[in-house]
């Protein structure tokens, strides 16, 4: 498609790092550029191999396009140990969300302090850690609400604050299954 000039670049999804470096080498041997690369990436997915992919797309200059920034609606504040969703993300909000709550504290008390919710400001960390940020939407409300999440940056001292409570965080978003290594 690129070498017949229908498309200008070439974007991957779920790679991890190992496989995103080998595609990477084999499409510059062949002249084609490789812009992008989604993964899901979010407070709650700060793991070492996100981490680690993040810092190869910076090196190669790949744009990471983070998917379900929002965790699934975990980083929403929407939710709680009481609170839960129905259907299959029930099981899994129910592992998560009990150790969840100093990160969503921090979240709240940034939100509060800068007049903007806490959803605008889990996506206005994935956008200060470089990355294009898609959070999915249900509602005319939520896209009009994340739209709230740019034109701004969160300090440096707040994103320091989010990623020390993202780090001591008992469980992790589990990762894409699809997503290779």
């Amino acid at each position: 498609m690129y070498e017949k000039g229908l498309v200008r670049a070439v974007g991957v999804s779920n790679y991890g790092p190992r496989q995103l470096l080998r595609i990477h080498d084999y499409l510059k041997v062949r002249g084609v550029p490789l812009n992008s690369a989604q993964v899901q990436f979010s407070l709650l997915s700060m793991g070492k191999d996100q981490m680690e992919l993040k810092a190869l797309c910076d090196s190669l200059g790949i744009q990471l396009i983070s998917y379900s920034p929002l965790g699934l609606g975990m980083l929403t504040g929407k939710y709680s140990t009481s609170r839960l969703p129905q259907g299959p993300r029930r099981v899994l909000f129910s592992q998560i969300l009990p150790g969840l709550e100093p990160l969503l504290i921090s979240l709240r008390e940034i939100a509060n302090k800068r007049g903007k919710t806490v959803s605008q400001v889990a996506i206005n960390w994935c956008i200060c850690k470089g990355t294009v940020p898609i959070p999915g939407v249900k509602t005319l409300q939520q896209a009009k609400e994340n739209l709230g999440a740019l034109g701004w940056r969160l300090n440096s001292d707040e994103i320091f604050q989010l990623e020390s409570a993202g780090c001591k965080l008992p469980r992790k978003m589990i990762q894409n299954i699809f997503q290779t290594r």
